[in-house]
């Protein structure tokens, strides 16, 4: 018994952990562009807060957020009725496992209420699937478009 408790209060502690390390990655890589609410700044970054939770119910929507992470975006891209023209940049660099912790961290913070109740969390291997075949953009776009 004492060895399924330390089993389970283990578990609790590295999950709470991924998720503060999730919210870690995006204060120090995300939040100078799409602010520590995840609101955005307007002509600059668009908003990641209650735009993404709904697009997890869809199988284009989970090939896409870490697809953008691992291969960023240029160009035109309208959000809540506002287009913004910019670079993300790829963020390739960060591991697989911090990939999906920052995604993780943005979904559960910011777009809870609007994830389907089936939702299961981003896992590293999504986006280690992600980087071994980059997408491009013309595939990024389409799957912004079927996930909406």
């Amino acid at each position: 018994m004492k060895r399924l408790m330390c089993s389970l209060t283990l578990a609790l502690v590295a999950g709470l952990a991924g998720a503060n390390d999730g919210k870690a990655i995006y204060d120090a890589n995300c939040a100078a562009c799409h602010q520590p609410d995840g609101a955005g700044a307007l002509g600059l970054a668009p908003p990641l807060a209650g735009t993404l939770g709904k697009r997890m119910a869809f199988a284009e929507g989970r090939k896409y957020l870490p697809g953008i992470v691992i291969a960023g975006l240029a160009g035109k891209m309208e959000s809540k009725g506002v287009i913004y023209e910019g670079l993300m940049p790829s963020w390739q660099q960060l591991s697989d496992g911090e990939l999906a912790a920052v995604l993780n961290h943005v979904l559960s913070t910011f777009n809870a209420p609007d994830l389907p109740a089936d939702f299961q969390a981003i896992a590293a291997d999504e986006l280690a699937a992600a980087r071994a075949k980059k997408p491009t953009a013309k595939e990024l776009r389409a799957w912004r478009a079927a996930s909406q």
